[in-house]
């Protein structure tokens, strides 16, 4: 069985190389340098492409990444304010895939609560009163 590359915990180590990009972005360069990151020799592009929260990101990012290009033809740089406008621009990235995020999340609770109210027989207060219980607290040592 091949070994499981992106996981939970390196998800967001990928999202994050998404987010700071800067220059030319595609699939082959990106898969490069998250393989570097992730200290693995290679990721196959098919294999990134198993993951909608990174090809949702990816396409994000490269949309930014060409309207971006078409504002800032013919300007002088300065190195202190472009690494600024990158720092900055890196955390907007960052900011906007987390608030598309947030908008699933919540289309995704109102489409759950849609269809527990549409259930016959389910208390929506009894549920309300569940759902507000605070979680057990579990010692794993």
């Amino acid at each position: 069985m091949p070994k499981k590359i992106i996981t939970e915990g390196t998800v967001p180590i990928a999202l994050h190389h998404i987010d700071k990009w800067a220059g030319k972005l595609t699939w082959e360069l990106y898969a490069e340098r998250l393989a570097k990151a992730l200290g693995q020799t290679r990721i196959s592009r098919h294999t990134l492409l198993s993951y909608p929260v990174l090809v949702e990101a990816f396409n994000a990012k490269k949309d930014a990444l060409k309207a971006s290009s078409k504002n800032s033809e013919g300007k002088e740089s300065n190195v202190t304010l472009d690494f600024a406008k990158q720092e900055i621009a890196t955390l907007e990235a960052k900011v906007a895939r987390l608030e598309r995020q947030n908008d699933l999340l919540r289309q995704q609770f109102v489409r759950w609560q849609h269809n527990l109210y549409m259930m016959p027989g389910v208390d929506m207060e009894k549920l309300n009163a569940a759902v507000d219980k605070p979680m057990v607290a579990v010692n794993r040592r």
